[in-house]
């Protein structure tokens, strides 16, 4: 008799099937299966849907209690506990706020998250008129490139941002420095992601001095050197397989381009007619560190290494893994 039956999970997500002995805590030797749980349920946002319901009108509101004045961001209850759950009003919040604390950003996010990093997150100070009040935990957003440090720092001034399409979820809203909305475009409330240009940020200008040239000659031949010998790293030509990729430069010592194709890398001075992407880097002695033992993931994370979006992040952990690899194969 078959005791095969459908499954909600395909059967490669199951462990092995099977059964094996394992030492008992006390004598004698207990039996141990492979089995699991799956669990799916649905769950309200309770007193929150208040606030959600909020967002995915355009507004932004908190609790406030008639008591103690504390003004609750985002409205979590709608009953003060700190006034023996008087009942909280509703009041509109603005749309500007305040960095309450310089924001991290996430490199190597949950699982929930992946494919959306680097991004930034951060407490932001809206109900600043309240002697009491809680800040609000939102994505923060940069027109400038990839998030790096140096953009939200405490104290920055925000400008509240509605997504053009929304649900009643906490992503529906993000932030993004005041300074990089349009005068324009200052006083628009609702402020839509349509109204900004997230998708062309305008790469910074770097200054050209002759300890960067020097430091570009060395990173030119260091990088060219290792291209040489990836041609005998079967581990390198492995990390560059099936991809082609035309990367431009610009450095405080020079522009150069870096192409890849056919399993090779190579490596040029100049800026190329077309490219996947523009970075920017003002010291060039980065390059030779990441020939040596270094890495452009760091670069970017620590700023450094100016990126236009995540695309353009997600190229670099390919090049991370060639001076590895070439090492690994070839030697010094």
């Amino acid at each position: 008799m078959s005791h095969d039956h459908k499954t909600v999970l395909a059967t490669e997500f199951n462990l092995p099937k099977g059964v094996s002995e394992v030492a008992a805590k006390d004598p004698g030797t207990y039996l141990q299966f492979n089995t699991q749980m799956t669990t799916f349920y649905q769950q309200t946002y309770g007193e929150l849907s208040r606030f959600f319901l909020a967002l995915r009108d355009c507004r932004l509101i908190g609790s406030r209690c008639p008591e103690c004045a504390q003004v609750m961001v985002p409205a979590a209850t709608w009953h003060c506990p700190m006034c023996n759950f008087a009942e909280m009003e509703e009041v509109e919040l603005p749309h500007r706020g305040v960095l309450a604390a310089t924001a991290p950003i996430t490199i190597f996010p949950s699982a929930a998250f992946i494919g959306e990093a680097p991004f930034a997150r951060g407490y932001v100070d809206v109900a600043r008129d309240a002697e009491v009040a809680s800040f609000l935990p939102s994505r923060l957003t940069t027109t400038t490139g990839l998030p790096r440090p140096g953009i939200f720092v405490k104290g920055i001034e925000l400008a509240l941002v509605f997504r053009d399409e929304r649900q009643g979820t906490i992503r529906d809203i993000f932030w993004v420095p005041l300074a990089e909305v349009p005068e324009a475009l200052r006083r628009k409330r609702p402020l839509f992601e349509s109204d900004l240009d997230f998708e062309s940020p305008v790469a910074p200008a770097v200054e050209h001095d002759s300890a960067h040239e020097v430091a570009l000659e060395t990173a030119l031949a260091a990088m060219s050197a290792m291209a040489g010998k990836i041609e005998r790293s079967p581990r390198a030509k492995k990390d560059l397989a099936n991809r082609r990729h035309t990367i431009a430069f610009r450095t405080g010592g020079g522009d150069f381009t870096m192409e890849i194709a056919d399993g090779a890398l190579r490596v040029s001075r100049g800026l190329p007619p077309t490219s996947d992407f523009v970075a920017v880097v003002s010291d060039p002695s980065v390059f030779s560190k990441w020939v040596t033992n270094g890495s452009l993931t760091d670069a970017a994370v620590e700023g450094s290494l100016w990126l236009p979006d995540r695309k353009a992040f997600g190229v670099l952990p390919i090049l991370d893994r060639l001076p590895r690899s070439v090492r690994r194969d070839v030697g010094e």
